[in-house]
């Protein structure tokens, strides 16, 4: 229609303004991230690209209203996108970031963003959560904000994922309000996707920074509730854009407590890092290689999940095992 049209216009406009802003204030202000034994960069480079989306976001359900609940969502985002900016800033120990994020998760359950099971399924029934719902959420919440976080160490890596889902849930939902909803915040990630691929002596290119990862972990965490909740749409066809960060995190998790190490230590043993390494530091190829891969697991889990639902959770669980397989060969290859 002329007024979504004219509303596009106006956010891309919008869009040019926050980037210009952010990329300025961050440059004057020194808001980098420099060089470490983990990263790929070889330069500091400005790691407030969340800011960008987040303001972005805010700016569209400032000027439209068109899910109460998403824009809730995005809303109280404001505070994990924070505390991922002062991450950047000081460095959180993680209890403290946890206690930030689990705050603003429990105002949104409390006012309806809730599950209180996890769907009907063949030979099973309704697997309820009864009691440990609030527990539940909180833990896989936490859990996917962290995962989350733990993609962003590839250039576009995150953001592609984020797209993935995005265009995933555009896919599976039929309320022409909200897709357009959705399609704005696609636009965002796109066009700072190009700015994250940008290279790295480009002054405008950007990381998305904890502000980024945290926010997106957990807008995607509450979309997928919100999904089941408002549009009933079945976990088991939810979780397959949620592959690769759960089973990344699931794998380098067990790995660290194997080798009796904290869960929070830092390390390169992420599938993209060897990726990255096997394309010989080539992060397009790196990234386009993620993008068919996770592309072709969503669609290959949705139409499994169309047979059959219990079929496509128990594939999603072996699927973990398969990967926690390739990954240890693939580790053990690598320290050899």
């Amino acid at each position: 229609s002329i007024r979504v049209k004219m509303l596009t216009l106006k956010l891309i406009i919008i869009y040019i303004l926050i980037s210009s802003s952010i990329i300025y204030l961050s440059t004057n202000l020194g808001y980098f991230d420099k060089p470490n034994k983990r990263g790929i960069h070889r330069i500091p480079t400005i790691n407030t690209g969340g800011l960008i989306i987040y303001l972005f976001f805010l700016s569209v359900i400032s000027l439209s209203e068109l899910n109460y609940t998403i824009e809730l969502i995005v809303s109280i985002g404001f505070f994990v996108c924070l505390t991922g900016f002062i991450d950047d800033r000081i460095n959180l120990n993680p209890s403290s970031k946890i206690v930030l994020i689990i705050v603003p998760s429990i105002y949104l359950i409390l006012n309806g963003i809730s599950i209180s099971d996890l769907g009907q399924y063949e030979y099973l029934g309704k697997l309820e959560l009864g009691k440990f719902k609030i527990p539940f959420l909180l833990l896989a919440i936490g859990l996917l904000i962290n995962a989350t976080n733990y993609i962003d160490g590839i250039d576009g890596l995150l953001l592609i994922f984020f797209l993935n889902c995005l265009l995933y849930y555009i896919f599976l939902i039929d309320d022409i309000k909200t897709i357009n909803l959705l399609k704005f915040f696609v636009m965002a990630g796109f066009l700072n996707l190009i700015l994250n691929l940008l290279p790295s002596k480009n002054k405008f290119k950007v990381f998305s920074g904890d502000s980024g990862s945290l926010f997106i972990g957990f807008f995607i965490s509450f979309m997928t509730i919100e999904l089941y909740n408002s549009f009933d749409i079945h976990p088991a066809i939810l979780i397959w854009p949620l592959w690769y960060p759960v089973y990344d995190f699931l794998f380098v998790s067990i790995n660290r407590l194997i080798n009796k190490k904290s869960i929070f230590t830092p390390d390169n043993t992420h599938l993209h890092h060897f990726i990255y390494k096997k394309f010989n530091g080539n992060i397009i190829s790196t990234i386009v290689l993620f993008l068919l891969v996770n592309s072709s697991i969503i669609f290959l889990g949705y139409k499994i999940s169309e047979i059959s639902k219990l079929l496509s959770l128990s594939i999603f669980i072996i699927g973990f095992t398969l990967f926690f397989l390739i990954k240890f060969l693939l580790f053990k290859r690598f320290k050899n």
